[in-house]
């Protein structure tokens, strides 16, 4: 457990989850939160596969695994030890306001909520869960997924539908229909993209942790899910990123990253199930990064590295 410490007269640090399964916009929320006008500094843990992946705009530099902002926020990765990170932010207790911890996506959120609760100088705050509209009712048929993403479910004291400016109303309303055959009674409300004031969701009704108030053990519970990272200075066409991304039997349904192409240009790639973006950003950086996450027995790993080594080797045999 966290060694206790004497805050005084600093009252505990709020703290507000945001959870969901992969590619529900985690990211793209705590970044608006991040940009919004808010005048709160807020520390920010992610727990997640790879880089942490804030808007590059918003950063004033870099040490390691922890991104100082120009707004006085902060995110750093949680790593293996979520107790050792959340330590190092309570030491740091009169720089912020606010704690925000972006889970992975496929982590149980009550799990984080039990160690918030446990901690006296933390107040749990809000547990916000997003749910892919486009993608969610396919992921949850699959019974390998299913616990993982009622889990998610459970833990919400707020549930927000995301993508939803492309299905209609009618898709909606199905979405909430398999919500309540799950046994899921909360209303989920749509998140527009881009949303100007979405920082408020950070604040809950605070000090109440609702059906969590009583710390329990940490649970765990197996997960079918591998994952893949790289990185490299080594610049990769786009066509060749979009083949790879989309290769059958590699079974990747998640995949982010930032590239450097061979066009002198730099693009981000977001793939979620079917569905992949690339678009272009700007290239003032080095290294290239790569995180692609599946599910097991049938995303493998060994698989996907031989395969990016190769679209790799293509690349370079066409780079004049």
């Amino acid at each position: 457990m966290l060694v206790q410490r004497n805050t005084q007269p600093h009252p505990p640090l709020p703290v507000t989850i945001v959870s969901g399964y992969l590619g529900a916009g985690k990211t793209t929320l705590v970044n608006a939160i991040l940009a919004g006008d808010h005048g709160l500094r807020i520390a920010v843990l992610v727990n997640d596969f790879g880089k942490v992946a804030v808007d590059e705009a918003l950063i004033v530099n870099t040490d390691g695994d922890v991104v100082a902002l120009a707004n006085g926020c902060m995110c750093c990765q949680i790593g293996s030890d979520l107790y050792d990170a959340i330590d190092r932010i309570l030491r740091m207790r009169e720089r912020f306001d606010h704690l925000l911890i972006e889970t992975s996506g496929v982590a149980d959120p009550a799990n984080l909520v039990q160690v918030t609760v446990a901690e006296p100088d933390l107040e749990t705050s809000r547990t916000v869960v997003l749910v892919d509209a486009i993608n969610f009712i396919d992921v949850l048929q699959d019974p390998r997924l299913k616990d993982t993403i009622l889990r998610q479910l459970r833990a919400a004291d707020s549930i927000f539908f995301t993508k939803t400016d492309e299905p209609a109303a009618a898709s909606l309303a199905r979405l909430r229909s398999v919500l309540d055959e799950a046994g899921i009674r909360m209303p989920g409300s749509a998140l527009k993209k881009n949303r100007q004031d979405c920082w408020r969701l950070l604040h809950g009704n605070s000090g109440d942790a609702g059906h969590f108030s009583r710390a329990r053990p940490l649970r765990s519970h197996s997960l079918p899910f591998a994952s893949w990272s790289w990185e490299g200075d080594c610049m990769v066409g786009r066509a060749d990123l979009l083949a790879f991304a989309q290769e059958p039997f590699l079974h990747i349904y998640r995949l982010k990253g930032r590239l450097l192409c061979p066009d002198g240009k730099a693009i981000l790639i977001h793939k979620v199930g079917a569905e992949t973006i690339i678009q272009d950003v700007d290239g003032s950086f080095v290294i290239s990064y790569l995180v692609a996450i599946g599910t097991k027995p049938h995303f493998e790993p060994l698989r996907v590295e031989a395969a990016w080594t190769r679209f790799n080797q293509r690349t370079s045999d066409i780079r004049p």
